[in-house]
């Protein structure tokens, strides 16, 4: 009687998919300072978008389903479902929007020590931004108003991290004239009495 035996088939686990090269620090603190002043930016401007995004995203809805319901009509079942999509939507908009927010603020902070303990390497940060903004700006198509206010926003970040000069001193004080030496009037000297004359009665 044969033994049939059982092919082992032996399974040969796929290579291991190479793990994402670690991030390497920025070459020097002017770089991290630089990134960071740009991770705020552009935070602050994709929350401001998404917070106006969501506040037009509810009138949209309604206009939208208001015409739909001319147009076509609708039931209690698809109001029920057009309902819980919108407020499935709404509510994937508010946490993407308060995390934009979020980020924003932790940058925001970020950038403020930075500029606390760092003043020197802020400024070089600070002067690359402004000069590469001043490039993009002349390429075709750039929006230079967007461009222009941002730029005048870092000028004023950047002179905020310039010393103050010294107050200047005061004007002297115009000589004053000399006082007038006034001599107190004499009194007449008092004359000596005349003897009286003797005379016979």
């Amino acid at each position: 009687m044969k033994v049939r035996r059982r092919r082992v088939t032996r399974r040969y686990r796929g290579a291991a998919s190479p793990s994402p090269p670690p991030i390497l620090p920025p070459p020097d603190l002017a770089t991290e300072i630089e990134q960071s002043v740009e991770a705020r930016d552009r935070l602050e401007a994709l929350a401001a978008h998404a917070a106006a995004e969501r506040d037009k995203s509810k009138p949209d809805f309604l206009r939208l389903f208001a015409s739909e319901m001319r147009s076509i009509g609708t039931d209690s079942n698809n109001a029920l479902e057009r309902l819980a999509a919108w407020q499935a939507q709404d509510a994937r908009a508010a946490q993407r929007s308060d995390a934009l927010r979020q980020l924003s603020e932790m940058f925001k902070e970020r950038v403020e020590q930075f500029k606390l303990n760092s003043k020197g390497e802020a400024e070089v940060a600070l002067r690359r931004i402004i000069g590469r903004l001043t490039v993009e700006r002349e390429k075709p198509g750039a929006d230079k108003n967007t461009i222009n206010k941002r730029i005048e926003r870092l000028l004023a970040e950047q002179e905020s991290l310039r010393p103050a000069s010294p107050p200047a001193p005061p004007p002297p004080a115009p000589p004053r004239p000399p006082k007038e030496i006034t001599t107190p009037p004499q009194r007449p000297a008092k004359g000596k009495p005349q003897p009286r004359e003797r005379g016979g009665i």
